[in-house]
């Protein structure tokens, strides 16, 4: 078949994804996919091995392979921050033969998606889809964050001659709680974590959606559950839910001065679209009145597709084949 081979990973804390693209004239095009859990995956020959068996291929020395992994990455090593899986990308190199591969932060791919079909197809939940600085030739600082088994963060700046992903640790700043009820929801946390510094990953994660429905409910349900029952529909763990999520989006937006659009990604929104499109989120996404006039018109997107970081693992390989293999 005619094209680059590109070969693609994104490892979460609960799902890893596989896919086999093509890079052709320019434009990558997604031939197949394959999901997993992460937990079976724990170590690089684990995953490579993997891949070719999902995805019903051989690794070739032509091959380009580009791994997304959720946790830190340095000097072509990274381990995954809600696992124990770690990954080498000298393995890839040495028993696998593979010259040209890249090993990036999961929020790193996720900002780099924002330029393939699935950042191009997300659904525009807020501001002006033609904001100046926004279109798809826009050069405006580009922000994506994701909450489901953690949160992240990431941004995307244009350096004058290509796209450079940013990733950041936001999620784990300092959640800014705002009144009595919030700062009731923040002394429960307090006591439940056994932690006085409560971040914004503890209430936007999934095991903080958890701990706010049993704050708010008395009910303890496991993250699929209270999305299922009480995200699908206007009640009080969705409205606080959702005036908490565009908060640290609004805060996001601000901190990166992101005038290009925010991404929203995640398997919570992504599966739980009325987060977003709900009238408590569109109201606190513009309550800070300073910058209501420069952000109000900047596009907030709903990433649904839920192969986003595969996406954008395949464009940050595109990116190395681009620039003759050098990472």
């Amino acid at each position: 078949m005619a094209g680059q081979r590109i070969l693609a990973a994104d490892i979460g804390g609960t799902n890893a994804r596989f896919g086999c693209f093509f890079v052709e004239d320019g434009q990558l095009r997604l031939e197949r996919v394959s999901w997993m859990p992460s937990s079976g995956l724990r170590d690089t020959e684990a995953v490579l091995r993997t891949l070719q068996h999902r995805l019903d291929l051989e690794l070739s020395p032509q091959d380009v392979l580009a791994l997304a992994l959720a946790g830190p990455v340095a000097a072509e090593r990274g381990r995954l921050t809600n696992g124990s899986l770690q990954l080498d990308l000298a393995v890839a190199r040495q028993r696998f033969g593979l010259r040209r591969c890249l090993l990036c932060n999961d929020f790193a791919a996720a900002a780099l998606a924002t330029l393939t079909p699935a950042g191009e197809d997300a659904r525009l939940v807020a501001g002006d889809r033609l904001a100046e600085g926004a279109g798809p030739e826009g050069r405006a600082a580009r922000a994506v964050l994701g909450a489901g088994t953690g949160l992240g963060a990431a941004l995307l700046v244009w350096t004058g001659r290509r796209w450079l992903p940013v990733p950041s640790e936001a999620g784990h700043a300092a959640f800014p709680f705002s009144g009595r009820p919030e700062h009731d929801f923040e002394r429960f946390l307090q006591r439940d974590l056994g932690q006085s510094w409560i971040s914004a990953e503890d209430v936007l994660s999934g095991q903080g959606l958890s701990q706010l429905h049993f704050f708010l409910s008395g009910e303890y349900l496991f993250p699929p559950v209270v999305g299922a029952r009480a995200l699908q529909s206007e009640t009080t763990t969705l409205q606080w839910y959702a005036r908490f999520l565009a908060r640290f989006c609004r805060n996001w937006m601000y901190a990166a001065l992101s005038l290009g659009g925010l991404w929203v990604c995640g398997g919570i929104a992504a599966r739980n679209p009325l987060c977003l499109t709900c009238s408590q989120f569109g109201e606190e996404l513009q309550r800070a009145n300073p910058l209501r006039a420069l952000f109000a018109p900047v596009p907030v997107r709903l990433m649904e597709n839920e192969n986003s970081g595969l996406w954008g693992a395949a464009r940050a390989g595109q990116n190395l084949v681009e620039k003759g293999g050098r990472a």
